[in-house]
Protein backbone atom coordinates (compact mmCIF):
# COMPACT_ATOMS: atom_id res chain seq x y z
CA UNK A 1 0.00 0.00 0.00
CA UNK A 2 1.53 3.34 -0.81
CA UNK A 3 2.73 5.61 2.00
CA UNK A 4 1.72 9.22 2.38
CA UNK A 5 4.72 10.00 0.76
CA UNK A 6 3.91 8.26 -1.93
CA UNK A 7 1.34 10.22 -2.70
CA UNK A 8 2.95 13.30 -2.16
CA UNK A 9 5.57 12.84 -4.89
CA UNK A 10 2.84 11.29 -7.04
CA UNK A 11 1.54 15.09 -6.59
CA UNK A 12 4.11 16.75 -6.58
CA UNK A 13 4.92 15.43 -10.26
CA UNK A 14 1.45 16.22 -11.34
CA UNK A 15 2.23 19.89 -10.50
CA UNK A 16 3.76 20.53 -13.56
CA UNK A 17 4.18 24.38 -12.89
CA UNK A 18 4.64 24.38 -9.12
CA UNK A 19 1.95 25.95 -8.54
CA UNK A 20 0.89 23.69 -4.98
CA UNK A 21 -2.25 22.58 -6.85
CA UNK A 22 -3.49 20.23 -9.94
CA UNK A 23 -5.66 21.32 -12.92
CA UNK A 24 -7.63 18.73 -14.44
CA UNK A 25 -5.40 19.13 -17.18
CA UNK A 26 -2.41 18.08 -14.77
CA UNK A 27 -3.54 15.02 -13.86
CA UNK A 28 -4.78 13.86 -16.34
CA UNK A 29 -1.65 14.28 -18.24
CA UNK A 30 0.40 12.40 -15.19
CA UNK A 31 -1.96 9.36 -15.16
CA UNK A 32 -2.26 9.04 -18.56
CA UNK A 33 1.67 8.95 -18.68
CA UNK A 34 1.83 6.62 -15.97
CA UNK A 35 -0.51 4.41 -17.96
CA UNK A 36 -4.09 4.53 -16.90
CA UNK A 37 -6.25 3.52 -19.07
CA UNK A 38 -9.67 4.84 -18.03
CA UNK A 39 -11.80 7.23 -19.45
CA UNK A 40 -11.36 11.19 -19.23
CA UNK A 41 -15.13 11.19 -17.70
CA UNK A 42 -13.66 8.55 -14.75
CA UNK A 43 -10.71 11.04 -14.15
CA UNK A 44 -12.72 13.86 -13.98
CA UNK A 45 -15.09 12.36 -11.86
CA UNK A 46 -12.37 11.59 -9.86
CA UNK A 47 -10.77 14.77 -9.90
CA UNK A 48 -14.38 16.65 -8.35
CA UNK A 49 -14.95 14.16 -6.27
CA UNK A 50 -11.39 15.44 -4.55
CA UNK A 51 -12.26 19.43 -5.27
CA UNK A 52 -14.20 19.57 -2.06
CA UNK A 53 -13.18 23.58 -2.12
CA UNK A 54 -15.09 23.42 -5.68
CA UNK A 55 -12.44 25.71 -7.00
CA UNK A 56 -11.88 23.29 -10.17
CA UNK A 57 -8.33 22.71 -8.65
CA UNK A 58 -7.09 20.17 -6.48
CA UNK A 59 -4.62 21.40 -3.66
CA UNK A 60 -2.33 18.76 -1.83
CA UNK A 61 -4.38 18.57 1.25
CA UNK A 62 -7.54 17.80 -0.96
CA UNK A 63 -5.40 14.82 -3.04
CA UNK A 64 -3.72 13.33 0.39
CA UNK A 65 -7.70 12.83 1.86
CA UNK A 66 -8.89 11.72 -1.32
CA UNK A 67 -6.38 9.00 -1.08
CA UNK A 68 -6.53 8.40 2.36
CA UNK A 69 -3.46 9.67 4.12
CA UNK A 70 -5.12 12.05 5.54
CA UNK A 71 -7.78 11.34 8.74
CA UNK A 72 -11.24 9.53 7.79
CA UNK A 73 -13.34 12.56 8.96
CA UNK A 74 -11.92 14.84 6.41
CA UNK A 75 -12.15 11.67 3.35
CA UNK A 76 -15.81 11.85 4.28
CA UNK A 77 -16.60 15.31 4.28
CA UNK A 78 -14.98 14.98 0.81
CA UNK A 79 -17.72 12.47 0.09
CA UNK A 80 -20.57 14.50 1.27
CA UNK A 81 -19.68 17.19 -0.86
CA UNK A 82 -20.12 15.06 -3.74
CA UNK A 83 -23.72 14.07 -1.89
CA UNK A 84 -24.63 17.67 -2.04
CA UNK A 85 -23.19 18.39 -5.28
CA UNK A 86 -25.63 15.99 -6.51
CA UNK A 87 -28.11 17.79 -4.82
CA UNK A 88 -27.49 21.10 -6.10
CA UNK A 89 -28.66 20.28 -9.52
CA UNK A 90 -28.32 23.63 -11.19
CA UNK A 91 -24.94 24.29 -9.87
CA UNK A 92 -25.69 27.48 -7.46
CA UNK A 93 -23.84 26.23 -5.00
CA UNK A 94 -27.03 26.31 -2.58
CA UNK A 95 -29.59 23.47 -2.20
CA UNK A 96 -33.03 24.99 -2.85
CA UNK A 97 -36.46 23.65 -2.84
CA UNK A 98 -36.29 22.78 -6.55
CA UNK A 99 -33.18 20.57 -6.24
CA UNK A 100 -34.66 18.53 -3.74
CA UNK A 101 -37.68 17.99 -5.67
CA UNK A 102 -35.78 17.05 -8.78
CA UNK A 103 -33.53 14.58 -6.44
CA UNK A 104 -36.34 12.82 -4.87
CA UNK A 105 -38.54 12.51 -7.92
CA UNK A 106 -35.66 10.83 -9.66
CA UNK A 107 -35.47 8.72 -6.92
CA UNK A 108 -39.41 7.97 -6.99
CA UNK A 109 -40.32 10.01 -3.55
CA UNK A 110 -43.07 12.05 -4.02
CA UNK A 111 -43.30 15.21 -1.39
CA UNK A 112 -45.39 18.38 -0.82
CA UNK A 113 -43.98 21.65 -1.50
CA UNK A 114 -44.93 22.15 2.29
CA UNK A 115 -42.82 18.83 3.33
CA UNK A 116 -39.65 20.42 0.96
CA UNK A 117 -39.85 23.41 2.81
CA UNK A 118 -39.74 21.87 6.48
CA UNK A 119 -36.66 19.93 5.11
CA UNK A 120 -34.77 22.74 4.77
CA UNK A 121 -36.56 24.85 7.51
CA UNK A 122 -34.51 22.21 9.62
CA UNK A 123 -31.38 22.55 8.87
CA UNK A 124 -31.41 26.49 7.44
CA UNK A 125 -29.41 28.08 9.76
CA UNK A 126 -28.76 31.45 7.95
CA UNK A 127 -32.89 31.20 7.19
CA UNK A 128 -31.76 32.45 3.50
CA UNK A 129 -34.48 29.32 2.52
CA UNK A 130 -31.56 27.26 0.57
CA UNK A 131 -28.90 25.21 2.36
CA UNK A 132 -25.66 26.16 1.84
CA UNK A 133 -22.58 23.51 1.81
CA UNK A 134 -22.03 23.73 6.05
CA UNK A 135 -25.51 23.91 6.62
CA UNK A 136 -26.26 20.62 4.52
CA UNK A 137 -22.89 19.08 6.85
CA UNK A 138 -23.88 19.77 9.77
CA UNK A 139 -27.57 18.50 9.27
CA UNK A 140 -25.81 15.13 7.93
CA UNK A 141 -23.79 14.87 11.26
Amino acid sequence: MPSAADYEKFFDEADADGSGSLTFDELLKVLKKKGYKGGDGDIKKYFDACDRSDDDKISKEEYLIAMGAIPDKDHKQASLRQVFRSFDTDGSGEIEKADLRKVFDEMGKDFSDEELERMIQLADVDGDGTLNYEEFIDACF
